[in-house]
This record gives structure tokens, C-alpha cells and sequence, in this order.
């Protein structure tokens, strides 16, 4: 698949994507040129209208389907149409959208329509209690929807800290030091999706050790883009930090949270913020899980893995799937710290960490005594010199020996293509004891020798 934008004859921004009528559809932001100086505002961000775009298969042609909504047909809105998201319901198709009113105050406005490219209808006022950018909506299998919004600086967050705005608290952009970080918010949709029928929440964010993550963290806080999609029964809450410029997400076992936080998504790219959808089409998402799968096994078996550098290369050299798919996960695993990235100007070479042994065991349901090929336990490093105990030619003769071998070899037992743990190993339960320190055999990929030919 090319690596090409969508759209080249609009500025566009902030895709939200939907799978509507058998349909991908992108509703973004529509930005167009302006004179106005860049500042933590976003005042330069002038958008005044919304497109919406459609394609039958990902990659294939795209549609435009015209102008949806334009700030002139709303009635409360001053300017600054920034970025919107979609929702289906009853029929009926909802484009919910924040805008700057009369005041200068972002409100959440919705639209409706009959079919998903609109044109849709806006309602006269703005969503009454919203405030803040970049509305997200979710509807659950039970048929309940919500609404998630929320942004730092330009996007006034820090000025609802009272539950009423406070436009003298605009310049402190954000809470500092080890203060909790401004949260995201989410409140419950009316059955007609047009109202709120809960209170607005505040979302909680937690670390690993169960506390609020830090405002000074800005690795991991909050800062916009609000996202949500559930897999498995599990609710994935995904966001932007911002002026950091990472994809982040976190887990919870509701949709109102506390979610607690997992990792990256998608390192910094040209730009600043990053927004993001995140969508199954077509019974796929962008990595099918059987080829996951496939890869995963492939890197904790190996403990590391060489990729060439060419995304349109229709299967990886050692793996029955894509080489893209393969570049992708392991990018994907790279950004949360689960496996260290190398590269010459052909290849990449991936090596595995001790986080990401640990993860993958889990991901791929192994026993704890399970441990990668290129695992080399410390104490054998004590181990007397070849030939002391007994000779080459006798250790030659023991049945079932060496790697790969059904039983008691030198380089222990196997099962299903893995290395199982010596008894009595130490280290943490679902750990390798001593040093996990995989290296490349031969210095290129699986085999021994030179490097593969350029």
C-alpha cells in the first residue's frame, strides 16, 4: 500500500473514521490558509467548514463528498471549526464538533443527518454543560453512548477546573510538578444523542502503582484527542500528549473509567500533535491478529528479528506475511520500550528486551519456564571447557542432544520450537533468570555468515 495522503487538494486535520454503510468514512478538519501567526492558542488553525471522504477498501479510490457543515449555518458558533467526530444511532448520523462561541468559549455542538456524508442539520445552541475540543463519541453494546472531549491550552481544559469556566486561569496552560494532570471528560449521550444525562466525569489516568498520573509527566499525560474503541470486553482509552507528540493509550473494565495507563501507539511524526481513529473494517484491523500472531511467536522463539527496509515486499523472508505487517509491529513493540531497533540503510534489525520477553510470554499464554533461543543463561558462562567431561566424540554420542534435541541435551529442552527453563532458575516468576542479552548469530538474521546480499 502506498504510502500516500488521502486528500491532497485540501489542508485537512484530526480524521475521525467510521465504518458507515460498509464504507470507511474520514470526517477531519478543514483548515485553510491564513496570515495569522502561530501561538499556543491555535489561532492559526482558521478552519470554517467540514468535508467529509469515503473509500470502499483501504488504499482504494477516495471520495469527497463536499462541504457537511460550515460554521455560517450554526448559529452560536464565532469561528474556529476544529476537529469533529462522527456516531451512528437510531438511524440517524451525528456529527459532533467544537466551535468558539459569541464569547470565545469552545462549545461541543451536534449536527444530524440521514445519511453518513450529510449535509447535516445543526442544532441552534451547543450542547448544554460542554466546553473544551476534540469530541469523541462511543456507543456500547448495550446501546448507551458517550461523549469524550477535553484539551490543554488552545483548548480551554485548564480554565473548567471549578466546573465553570474561568477565563483568568487561560495562561496557566496546565497543572506542574507532581500535582495530578488535568484529566480528560466523558458524560452519558441522550437516547436522541443531542443532550447529556449524567454529570461530566473526569477520566482517570493512572500509572502502574494505581496513582494519577503527574502533571509533569508529559510522556504520558493527557493533552488532547480523545479516543475510544472496545476489543475483547476491554475498553481502550487513546490520546495525544501533545507537545510531546505521542500516541498513547489506557485500559479500563468500564467505559467511564479509571483506565490505567499501557504504552505508545505511534511515535512523533512531521507535524506537532498527532489525532488519531482507531476502527476495525472489514473484519481487519491494520495488522490482522493471525499474522500478528505469526510475528510475535516468530521473535520470542528468536529473540531477534531482520527486516528489510521495503514496505511493498509481498512476504518477509522468514515469516508467512507481509513485510510491512512485520515492520509495523515491530515498530509498534519498539515505541513501548518491548523491543531496541538497529538499522543500516537496507535492513532492520530487531532485538528483543527483557520488558518485551515478558510481554509476549503473556500475549502469547506461555509457561514462565519457556525462554527465547538466543537466551544464554549466566551460569553457563562457569561451565567447564568443551572437552573436559569426557571428550567431543563422547558428547557426540549422547542421544537427543544439541539444539532442537527431545531430550536432557546440553542446550535443554524444547517445546514447540521454544527453549524451556532449567529447573531451579532464578529470577522473577515469568522472567529469565540472569541477563537476557540476545544477539545476532553470524551478526545478520537467523543464519550464520555474511551479510544477505544487497
Amino acid at each position: 500500500m502506498p504510502l500516500e495522503p488521502l486528500v491532497k487538494h485540501l489542508f485537512t486535520a484530526d480524521p475521525s473514521a467510521h465504518v458507515f454503510e460498509g464504507k470507511l468514512f474520514i470526517y477531519p478538519s478543514h483548515d485553510r490558509k491564513t496570515d495569522i501567526k502561530d501561538n499556543d492558542n491555535g489561532d492559526q488553525y482558521d478552519m470554517n467548514d467540514y468535508h467529509v471522504f469515503s473509500m470502499e477498501s483501504v488504499g482504494g479510490p477516495v471520495t469527497d463528498h463536499g462541504v457537511a457543515l460550515k460554521a455560517g449555518n450554526i448559529p452560536w458558533v464565532s469561528k474556529q471549526l476544529w476537529a469533529p467526530d462522527a456516531a451512528f444511532k437510531n438511524g440517524k448520523y451525528y456529527l459532533y464538533f467544537p466551535a468558539r462561541d459569541k464569547d470565545g468559549v469552545f462549545r461541543i455542538g451536534v449536527a444530524e443527518s440521514d445519511v453518513p456524508q450529510g449535509p447535516f442539520k445543526p442544532e441552534p445552541e451547543p450542547i448544554a454543560g460542554s466546553y473544551s475540543i476534540d469530541p469523541a463519541s462511543f456507543v456500547d453494546d448495550d446501546g448507551q453512548a458517550y461523549l469524550y472531549f477535553g484539551g490543554i491550552w488552545g483548548g480551554q481544559l485548564q480554565c473548567w477546573t471549578t466546573g465553570k469556566f474561568d477565563g483568568s486561569a487561560y495562561t496557566n496552560m496546565e497543572a506542574m510538578g507532581n500535582d495530578a494532570a488535568l484529566l480528560p471528560r466523558a458524560a452519558k449521550l441522550s437516547e436522541d444523542m443531542r443532550s447529556f444525562t449524567s454529570d461530566i466525569k473526569e477520566l482517570a489516568i493512572n500509572g502502574a502503582d494505581g496513582r494519577l498520573l503527574p502533571a509533569d509527566d508529559h510522556n504520558r499525560r493527557f493533552f488532547e484527542a480523545a479516543w475510544m474503541h472496545k476489543y475483547n470486553g476491554k475498553y481502550y482509552f487513546s490520546y495525544s500528549t501533545g507537545d510531546t507528540h505521542f500516541l498513547v493509550y489506557a485500559t479500563g473494565d468500564s467505559p467511564l473509567g479509571p483506565f490505567t495507563y499501557q504504552g505508545k501507539i505511534l511515535n512523533p511524526v512531521e507535524g506537532w500533535t498527532t489525532h488519531h481513529s482507531i476502527v476495525e473494517f472489514k473484519g481487519k484491523w491494520l495488522i490482522p491478529k493471525a499474522d500478528r500472531k505469526k510475528i510475535h511467536e516468530y521473535l520470542f522463539r528468536e529473540g531477534v528479528l531482520v527486516a528489510k527496509k521495503d514496505y511493498n515486499l509481498p512476504k518477509h523472508n522468514d515469516i508467512d506475511t507481509k513485510n510491512l505487517f512485520v515492520v509495523k509491529a515491530c515498530q509498534s513493540l519498539t515505541s513501548r520500550g518491548y523491543v531496541k531497533t538497529q538499522f543500516s540503510w537496507q535492513y532492520y534489525y530487531y532485538t528483543l528486551t527483557p520488558e518485551g520477553l515478558d510481554y509476549l510470554r503473556e500475549w502469547l499464554h506461555l509457561p514462565a519456564e519457556i525462554v527465547p533461543a538466543t537466551h544464554i543463561k549466566q551460569q553457563r558462562s562457569h561451565a567447564p571447557p568443551r572437552g573436559m567431561m569426557g571428550g567431543e566424540g563422547e558428547r557426540e554420542r549422547k542421544p537427543f542432544g544439541g539444539r532442537g534435541g527431545r531430550g536432557g541435551g546440553e542446550r535443554g529442552d524444547r517445546e514447540g520450537g521454544y527453549r524451556r527453563r532449567e529447573p531451579g532458575a532464578e529470577g522473577k516468576e515469568g522472567a529469565p533468570s540472569g541477563e537476557f542479552a540476545p544477539q545476532f548469530r553470524g551478526g545478520f538474521g537467523r543464519g550464520r555468515g555474511a551479510a544477505p546480499p544487497s
